[in-house]
Formats: structure tokens, C-alpha cells, sequence
């Protein structure tokens, strides 16, 4: 959680106070006791309001369970990455990951522990991209990549690629765990969102097919 509600309100009563103690020391030329303690009293209420500003954006950015951010964030998040990309002339990808088989996973060992799960392929995803993406959570089992400067296909190929391995090396109840993962690439397949959200769904249902496909052949 970020600390700028309770910076910015313990600045504010800080300047505040120092304001008003050196016009009344320039008026009265001297200053009460009351005057003096003000900021020191002030201070921890102001710090109290600010904690509650602080946690208010908290809670409506990241998702409670995984604390990864949402999707209210994300879309807020596309929109920069967006005018960051037209102002460098750089692409940039969103990627949408679908957890397998997570329908049996709660069906047989109930929904803590699908949390669990849930908690555990999040992290893996954070360890798997880059310190500039943004990992969010895009609802139920489904996670969103927002991967900005991504500039060659073999970019994108990597970090499906660590993402993949470092999920298969993770036990879990002796699961396999594993993720179909489509993307879709600004400004190549879509400008706008939503367009891009489509395409990226499409080819990650078609990850899935294929999956499913393979498990029943195999």
C-alpha cells in the first residue's frame, strides 16, 4: 500500500501551520503555547486521514484476494500505455491468461484451497515478467498482462515462455498447473481496449481447444 494520502495530508498541515504561526508571529511578534504544539496534535490526525485516503485507493485499484491490481486499474493503466506508445512510435501487448482445469481443483478440494491455488500462480506470474509489466487479476481464474515496449515477436515469445516453465515447476497437490495464454499486440491487432481484449480472448479459447484436444487424444 502506498503511503501518498498520509504524505501529502502531513505536508499540507505542516505548511499549514507554519503559515499561520508566522503570521501571527509577525502580528503579535510572539507565539503561544498553543500555537506551537498545534502541528504535533494535528500531525497524527492528519496521518489517520490519510491512511484511510491511502487504503480507499487501495482497495479500488488491487484485488483482495492475490493483491495484484484489477481490472478497474488496468483499464486506467491501457490508457497511458497508450499515449506512451503514439508519443515513442512503440508497440506494446496485453496478454490473457485462463486458468486449466480450475473448475476441478475447487470441485475436489473446495474453494480455500483454490485461493490458494489462485495465490500461488500469482505469484509465479510476477516472477515471471518484466519489472515495467502489470500483472492483474481480470476476474475469476483469468489474470491480465499488460506488457508495455514489447517491440519483436520473439519478445513475447520469451515471456510466454518463462511463464509457462515457471508454472510447471510449481507443485500443488500433485496438480499440473498450467495457463492458456492469448495476447494481442497495440497497435497491430487493435487500437482501442475493448478490441484488443477480443483478440487476445479469442486466442487464448483457441490455446484451450487445442489443449483440451491434445489431453482427449492423448
Amino acid at each position: 500500500m502506498k503511503y501518498k494520502g498520509r504524505i501529502v495530508t502531513s505536508l499540507l498541515v505542516f505548511v499549514i501551520n507554519v503559515i499561520d504561526n508566522a503570521l501571527i508571529f509577525f502580528i503579535d511578534g510572539s507565539l503561544s503555547w498553543i500555537e506551537l504544539i498545534g502541528f504535533p496534535i494535528l500531525l497524527p490526525i492528519a496521518w489517520w486521514f490519510g491512511k484511510q485516503y491511502d487504503k480507499a485507493k487501495f482497495y479500488s485499484e488491487n484485488d483482495p484476494l492475490t493483491g495484484i491490481y484489477n481490472r478497474r486499474y488496468v483499464e486506467s493503466a491501457f490508457a497511458a500505455a497508450k499515449t506512451r506508445s503514439e508519443h515513442k512510435d512503440q508497440s506494446f501487448a496485453i496478454l490473457l491468461l485462463d486458468v486449466n482445469d480450475f473448475k476441478s481443483v475447487n470441485d475436489h478440494f473446495g474453494h480455500k484451497t483454490g485461493d490458494e491455488y489462485l495465490i500461488l500462480i500469482t505469484n509465479q506470474l510476477k516472477n515471471s515478467v518484466r519489472k515495467t509489466d502489470i500483472v492483474a487479476r481480470w476476474g475469476g481464474d483469468e489474470f491480465l498482462i499488460l506488457s508495455p515496449d514489447i517491440q519483436k515477436k520473439e519478445e513475447l515469445d520469451n515471456m510466454l515462455a518463462r511463464i509457462h516453465d515457471n508454472l510447471k515447476l510449481q507443485s500443488f497437490n500433485n496438480i499440473n498447473i498450467s495457463v492458456s495464454i492469448g495476447s494481442a499486440q497495440y497497435p497491430n491487432d487493435g487500437k482501442c481496449f475493448d478490441d484488443l481484449i477480443k483478440v487476445a480472448d479469442k486466442n487464448m479459447y483457441q490455446m484451450k481447444s487445442q489443449k483440451r484436444l491434445r489431453d482427449t487424444v492423448g
